[in-house]
């Protein structure tokens, strides 16, 4: 939980507090949820206190920009990924401990992902937002990119992130007056990951193209497209168009669209 992370698109991982409440169907599999659970760190509950972590592991950021810097080379860092940073269960003091840190460490670039944009939008009225804070939002669904999108494309911001993971439905960049500065797509993975149609991401993929917007295909969960299908592939599923997936699992699904990777992201 920070020094290294398995998240692909970030060099650290970084949990101010740990906890949240499930709030849309991306959520329905949440393996942060999970997680805590098993290692009783806190429950992902509506009213259920919010665990704040320790003041040595708040420096670890602190050494991570003394390295960028040395370096020569910034890095980026999610978080929380444990939790949601403008969750209404969170104080706003605590969110402003996190922004000071942020405004500490301009040598890293922090993505905050969040399903409930009208906090953050409520939280920055009034306050500046560092060149090296993206504000996102998780958009499972047309309805979620339409609900959540503007608020967070309404914060004066350098980045933008669009993060369509787990990916339920298409998605119409187009429905939006703004552009996400990123996009970040992925299918789920875990033992009760929901099949992502391939050409959902190959439309996506085309959108951004379209429109100069960096494009990075995390992966396809544990679901893999027709043309990857192996003999003695796992369970099977058909959409109604006729395409086929198998589950072959997160590591032999690979992260790979038509033949290649996409790991895009801003300067």
């Amino acid at each position: 939980m920070g020094e290294q992370t398995k998240i692909e698109w970030v060099d650290h991982t970084f949990n101010p507090w740990i906890g949240c409440t499930r709030i849309s169907a991306a959520c329905d599999n949440c393996y942060a949820a999970a997680m805590a659970h098993r290692r009783k760190w806190a429950r992902f509950e509506n009213g259920a206190p919010r665990k704040r972590t320790t003041p040595d592991y708040w420096r670890q950021p602190l050494r991570w920009n003394r390295k960028a810097a040395a370096r020569g080379q910034r890095a980026k860092v999610f978080g929380p990924s444990l939790g949601d940073p403008f969750d209404a269960e969170v104080p706003d003091d605590w969110r402003a401990d996190y922004l000071g840190l942020i405004e500490a460490t301009p040598w890293l670039d922090w993505i905050l992902l969040t399903k409930r944009p009208q906090v953050a939008v409520k939280f920055f009225r009034g306050r500046m937002v560092p060149a090296n804070l993206w504000p996102g939002v998780t958009a499972e669904s047309q309805k979620m990119l339409v609900l959540r999108g503007p608020p967070i494309l309404s914060i004066a911001a350098k980045v933008h992130v669009l993060s369509a993971e787990p990916l339920l439905e298409p998605l119409e960049l187009g429905a939006l007056d703004r552009r996400f500065e990123w996009v970040i797509a992925g299918a789920e993975s875990g033992p009760r990951a929901r099949p992502s149609h391939p050409d959902w991401f190959r439309s996506l993929r085309a959108q951004c193209q379209a429109m100069g917007v960096p494009f990075f295909f995390k992966q396809w969960g544990e679901w893999a497209p027709q043309g990857e299908l192996e003999a003695g592939a796992g369970r099977r599923h058909e959409f109604a168009d006729g395409t086929m997936v198998a589950r072959l699992g997160r590591k032999r699904a690979g992260a790979a669209i038509d033949g290649r990777e996409w790991h895009e992201a801003p300067p």
